[in-house]
């Protein structure tokens, strides 16, 4: 008789194969990711790291590596019990949620470090408040930006980020 092993998903029964690399029952398949897992966060890391080296100014990479700036995003993640403030969804992982400035660093960097101009938001809110910003602060004048992110409070970019998710 074969030895055979129960599907890894909670709540199901089916038997597989006990020398299938996959832990799951046909069914449940998809919910493997395997060694694909280990490869996209070597990718993630080597892209993180290329983007801090080359791309970001050496400036702004100083600032988001120094100790003040991670211990401080470290306790915005706990005080928000690692839940993102736009839609909501709670990540146990590490490198799901993101300290994000509300009006950002290259507009103002006189509240790179106050409370009240952070919040913590997952990457995907994160990627559409990139989007927002990328409309909104054209401009080479630092002045006009400066108007520009008066108009612009946390409920209003939280609504225009939920508008454009969907």
């Amino acid at each position: 008789m074969p030895r055979v092993r129960i599907c890894r998903k909670a709540g199901c029964y089916h038997e597989i194969p006990y020398d299938q690399s996959n832990p799951y029952c046909s069914q449940h398949s998809n919910l493997y990711h395997g060694t694909y897992s280990r490869l996209a966060k070597h990718k993630r890391r080597t892209s993180y790291q290329s983007y801090n080296r080359y791309k970001r100014d050496k400036e702004a990479n100083t600032f988001y590596q120094s100790k003040q700036w991670k211990k401080l995003s470290r306790w915005l993640k706990e005080q928000a019990y690692f839940t993102c403030a736009c839609c909501g969804h709670t990540y146990d992982k590490p490198g799901y949620l993101v300290t994000d400035h509300i009006v950002p660093r290259r507009v103002d960097r006189r509240k790179q470090l106050e409370v009240n101009n952070l919040w913590v938001i997952c990457k995907r809110c994160h990627y559409w408040k990139g989007q927002l910003e990328d409309e909104l602060y054209q401009s080479q004048s630092l002045i006009e930006n400066l108007d520009v992110s008066k108009q612009w409070d946390r409920d209003k970019v939280t609504a225009w980020i939920m508008k454009h998710e969907k």
